[in-house]
């Protein structure tokens, strides 16, 4: 297992206008309150776009133990199939996948009985070099600008926590473009902006970065009502599209029919 100080670096085609980033996380499988239908659906969606490519911010497994909130008694999958689960329905995007990084439900598992599930999957896929178990440093290169150089984007990619704890954290991180995390549930696209101070230069700017929280894509009910929860959102799918003439990204966000 990589170390999270080596940066994942993909150096993409020339040719490529923009490629489509797509975020996931929270799946959750092995829950009563995932949607497997609708992970099919967006595994199709992946799929078949040639300019997409996938990031995994952790807890795609429900993973639950008899000392977690979850009831193992309510799950619908052993922890082993969850496992095959993930690995069979997410398996034709592993040649897509940019990175991914594990959630709080497999740090447990990891922690418990010494068993690391999403690296195990990466693993099978032959693609464990973009692994990260804290958080994974992205440098992603496409396209070609009219002085013939790359257009570059810098990223991380982490599971997260409570919402003011991870925007302090994701600060901490000096010239990236965008921050993709999950673990709250709650989706949302936030533009930050930071004041740089170019000493080589002398110059004073602002930059911008994206924070992204990714969609749980999860049904309303079990846990969450229980503990009187908000009602999560409508499943959302959504996309970082990153330019390849000019350094310039756009979020996309749009509501899965159930």
């Amino acid at each position: 297992m990589l170390n999270d100080n080596i940066m994942i670096v993909h150096k993409l085609p020339k040719d490529l206008p923009y490629i489509n980033i797509y975020c996931i996380g929270d799946k959750h499988i092995g829950s009563r309150q995932c949607n497997l239908g609708l992970l099919e659906a967006i595994v199709e969606e992946i799929k078949n776009d040639e300019l997409g490519y996938v990031v995994y911010c952790g807890d795609m497994l429900d993973m639950g133990l008899k000392n977690s909130k979850t009831s193992v008694y309510e799950q619908t999958m052993m922890p082993h199939e969850q496992k095959e689960c993930f690995c069979r329905m997410f398996a034709p995007l592993a040649s897509k996948t940019l990175a991914g990084v594990p959630g709080n439900h497999c740090e447990r598992m990891s922690r418990e009985v010494g068993i690391n599930p999403m690296y195990d999957v990466f693993c099978r896929w032959g693609i464990e070099d973009v692994y990260r178990e804290n958080s994974a440093i992205l440098k992603v290169n496409l396209g070609e600008k009219r002085n013939r150089k790359q257009v570059s984007y810098g990223g991380v990619v982490l599971h997260g926590s409570a919402a003011a704890k991870h925007h302090r954290h994701s600060m901490c991180y000096d010239g990236i473009d965008f921050v993709i995390s999950g673990h709250t549930h709650t989706p949302s696209y936030t533009p930050r902006g930071k004041i740089r101070v170019d000493l080589h230069n002398e110059k004073i700017s602002r930059v911008g970065y994206k924070e992204i929280v990714v969609d749980s894509g999860l049904e309303f009910g079990g846990y969450a009502i229980k503990k009187e929860y908000e009602a999560s959102a409508a499943p959302e799918l959504q996309i970082l599209k990153l330019y390849g003439d000019h350094k310039h990204s756009d979020f996309i966000a749009r509501e899965i029919p159930c």
